[in-house]
């Protein structure tokens, strides 16, 4: 059983507007200048049709729009069919000899093919008329086909198999007239009528090599479904391989990187379209009718190359995450080419300060601008591809800029994390003579492992990496399980690892001495620190991993040391001698440590609670009585005049007494 034959070769939007250009029938007289050319037109004959839905409603729109074209003031003259404009140029010959009804209304034929390369190329009308007129006979063919398939025609009554057959050949090879009548237009090189006795001149062809291909693509598409209704298998196979690789040729044409942004869109989306053409619709096709022709024991003699990867454009050239990726806008070459400069200057300048200064500050802060800036196009690239529809040659570009803004990122973190991290070797390194490294220095080697562990997840969480095949057509493809992400995670468990180990010396120092927090964190970083040590010796291809898994191992073996030292200092905490607070008076006989030994007794003593018995209290009541306050008073008022009548001189003060 044969394939459902797909949409035929160019389905997209509706044609754009006509191009006004003035012509008249009677216009069509020879120039005196034999020399005069014309511009050759460009025609996007797939965006001047749309995909079908449903076959008869395609016809049905073939048909109006056919009467759109033909009523288009520039060329109604040439292509309404009544014989009012008898004295047009394709007028058939039959017609001009007067034969049939003189009506101005009657029909009258139309040869395509008499009119003149300049007047084919003064108006796109010319070649979109065949062109739906090959659509709409295709349309009811397989219309045609659809009915022969349930059994029921469209207006109900049920017709033989082979009367079906019949129209549905019939009106494909009405669709092949039209569509090699659009063949002959585009290449025509007729040049205009000349008086008797004139010599005839060539002129130029009405389109370019773009349209041309195109029409003879379509024109092969036809002949090919014509050979494979007729089961004529071999001109099938012929057929349809001339337009799969008419159609591969166009996509490659259409890979060019010169011109405007929008002209580049307009490319991609050529592209795209003809490489979903060839792959999708004529290669199925292609291999039905050569497994047909195998079946029947004849040999093709050609090996089909069809390939879903469309080609690469020459240039710069990226690796990154096991991918080849090609830089073809001129923007991201030139700043990849500057990045590589500033890169350049910064390694050669690094060994000679073997510490931080100004100069190196500016050329790492210049580096990192750099890749900012390729971030910054890249990203501006991927935008102008936000609205097109999916496809290989769209799907290919997003799959590049992706993998581009993700191999500057990786860049940048890179060169951060390496700096941080001979932040941190640095200070380790100045403090490695005293027996202890203080508090606030073991604080910021924390603080730079906190840093280093953000970058460190940001390079696991980059896009990219896989194979186009496996590209969804944004960032959020699902990650790809590559040696990259493999070494980025492997790195994030040694950071996590140092970062605990940091964590518990600041937790151990005498100043915190919270040894419990302690000895859980030293627990962890040895637990992180041999899962990282497995996985970075899986990473055959990471860069210096022989020199991270010797200090790693440095670390383990550190680890183990301060576990111990961490144990005792915290055994000690809880078990030895408790520091007294009492004043020295109090502990004379005491030997234990004083917290203060400079506190000798309080001024004034403090009150010192006694125990008493009941009793004590039982005869101490009998003495207690009411508080006697005017007895009180007098006493004060007594004094208080005494200190009035006192020397109040400068000697009044020695005086008293």
């Amino acid at each position: 059983m044969r394939p459902i034959q797909p949409r035929p070769l160019l389905p997209s939007a509706e044609s754009p507007e006509p191009r006004a250009t003035s012509h008249t029938a009677h216009s069509h007289t020879k120039s005196t200048d034999s020399t005069m050319t014309h511009t050759p037109l460009r025609i996007h004959l797939h965006s001047s049709l749309r995909s079908p839905t449903d076959y008869p409603s395609h016809a049905s729109y073939c048909t109006r729009r056919l009467a759109r074209l033909r009523h288009s003031k520039p060329v109604k003259k040439d292509l309404l069919h009544i014989k009012l404009y008898k004295s047009s140029l394709g007028t058939r010959v039959e017609d001009e000899q007067g034969k049939g009804s003189k009506s101005k209304h009657a029909y009258r034929s139309i040869d395509m093919t008499n009119f003149p390369s300049e007047v084919l190329a003064s108006h796109e009308n010319y070649f979109l008329e065949p062109l739906y007129c090959a659509e709409r006979a295709w349309s009811q063919s397989m219309a045609i086909k659809e009915e022969e398939r349930n059994g029921v025609t469209g207006d109900g009554k049920k017709k033989s198999a082979s009367r079906l057959r019949s129209d549905r050949i019939k009106r494909m090879k009405k669709a092949v007239h039209f569509a090699k009548i659009l063949e002959e237009l585009t290449v025509c090189t007729k040049g205009m009528p000349v008086e008797e006795g004139g010599e005839e001149t060539a002129a130029d062809m009405p389109v370019d090599e773009h349209t041309r291909m195109e029409a003879k693509a379509y024109a092969s598409w036809m002949k090919g479904n014509l050979a494979m209704e007729q089961e004529n298998w071999k001109v099938a196979a012929d057929e349809f391989q001339a337009a799969f690789t008419l159609c591969e040729r166009i996509a490659s044409n259409s890979t060019g990187t010169d011109g405007s942004d929008e002209n580049k869109i307009q490319q991609l989306e050529l592209q795209d379209f003809f490489t979903v053409r060839a792959n999708n619709v004529i290669a199925p096709l292609l291999r039905y009718c050569r497994y047909e022709l195998q079946e029947k024991g004849v040999e093709t003699g050609i090996a089909m190359d069809i390939s879903n990867k469309s080609p690469i454009a020459s240039g710069s050239t990226i690796e990154f995450r096991e991918n080849s990726i090609a830089i073809e806008s001129k923007d991201l070459k030139m700043a990849l080419l500057k990045v590589s400069d500033l890169e350049k200057e910064w390694k050669e300048e690094t060994p000679k300060n073997n510490a931080s200064n100004s100069g190196d500050d500016a050329r790492f802060m210049a580096l990192l601008n750099g890749y900012d800036d390729v971030i910054s196009l890249t990203n501006h690239e991927s935008k102008q591809l936000a609205n097109m529809k999916a496809g290989p040659a769209v799907n290919t570009k997003k799959f590049q800029f992706v993998n581009i803004m993700s191999y500057a990122k990786y860049q940048k973190l890179k060169l951060v994390m390496k700096r941080n991290e001979d932040m941190v070797n640095g200070i380790l390194k100045r403090k490695s003579k005293k027996k202890e490294v203080e508090l606030k220095h073991m604080e910021e080697v924390t603080h730079l492992y906190d840093a280093l562990l953000q970058d460190a997840r940001a390079i696991a969480l980059l896009p990219g990496g896989g194979s186009i095949d496996d590209f969804a057509g944004d960032a959020s493809s699902p990650e790809v399980e590559d040696e990259f992400l493999l070494e980025a995670k492997a790195n994030i468990l040694r950071l996590r690892s140092l970062r605990c180990y940091y964590l518990a010396r600041m937790h151990a120092s005498p100043l915190v001495g919270e040894y419990s927090k302690a000895v859980a964190l030293l627990d962890q970083a040895e637990l992180l620190a041999n899962e990282a040590l497995e996985e970075i010796g899986a990473c055959d291809q990471m860069e210096h991993r022989d020199e991270i898994l010797e200090r790693l191992e440095k670390v383990v073996e550190e680890m183990k040391g301060d576990k111990c030292r961490v144990f005792a200092m915290s055994y000690l905490s809880k078990t030895g001698p408790s520091k007294s607070s009492l004043p020295l008076l109090a502990r004379l006989h005491d030997y234990d440590i004083p917290a203060n030994p400079l506190y000798l007794t309080d001024v004034p003593p403090k009150l010192q609670p006694i125990l008493s018995r009941p009793s004590f209290f039982d005869v101490a009541l009998n003495y207690v009585s009411e508080y006697p306050v005017e007895e009180l008073e007098r006493v004060l008022e007594a004094h208080t005049e005494q200190a009035g009548g006192s020397s109040t001189g400068l000697l009044g003060w020695f005086r008293r007494g």
